[in-house]
């Protein structure tokens, strides 16, 4: 008997082993930081925010990694294919195309960046527990909202005063315009 039951209480403590390594690997996933272009390393830390649960917040995570990840590649494809040098022929009917072509991958490109620019200040908002809040009025964004468009910036009602022109905001330079 007495061997019968040390048996059975060896498994358990196998289980009850592995629940706890399991436990522990979990705990050290972290998101790994970002490298951006508007700024420094993003950490991927979530700040508490007082309208949304933080169950709601790691999905944003989620979405905006998974659209930054789409958008950064994009960008790297645009570049391959559309603005690397070509071998044709440099009549004038292919120079004017491939200038056309090259123009449409610029714009593209430039869409593209600011795309990107505008994600990555998202997951600054969420760092510092300001995501999801209209930068104008100051009061929160609807989930639905967020939900379509992840890095929006301003509520349904912001967003049609700026588009009527009464609230005229610019996306800001950086450091480039501090030395002029």
């Amino acid at each position: 008997m007495a061997t019968k039951k040390t048996a059975k209480k060896a498994p358990a403590k196998k289980a009850a082993a592995k629940k706890t390594a399991t436990k522990k690997t979990t705990a050290k996933k972290a998101v790994a930081p970002v490298a951006t272009t508007s700024g420094g390393p993003l950490s991927g830390k979530i700040a508490k925010n007082k309208h949304f649960t933080a169950k709601q917040l790691k999905q944003q995570l989620n979405r905006l990694l998974i659209l930054r990840e789409r958008v950064t590649g994009e960008i790297l494809s645009i570049n391959r294919d559309s603005l690397a040098s070509n071998d044709r022929d440099p009549s004038l009917s292919d120079q004017g195309t491939d200038t056309f072509d090259r123009e449409f991958a610029l714009n593209q490109l430039s869409n593209e960046q600011d795309v990107l620019f505008e994600i990555d200040e998202a997951i600054r908002r969420l760092e510092k527990g300001t995501y999801g809040i209209c930068e104008m009025y100051e009061e929160p964004i609807n989930i639905e909202r967020l939900e379509a468009l992840p890095y929006v910036r301003y509520s349904i009602k912001a967003q049609s005063e700026i588009e009527k022109g009464n609230g005229m905001t610019y996306r800001p330079f950086g450091n480039t315009m501090h030395g002029m």
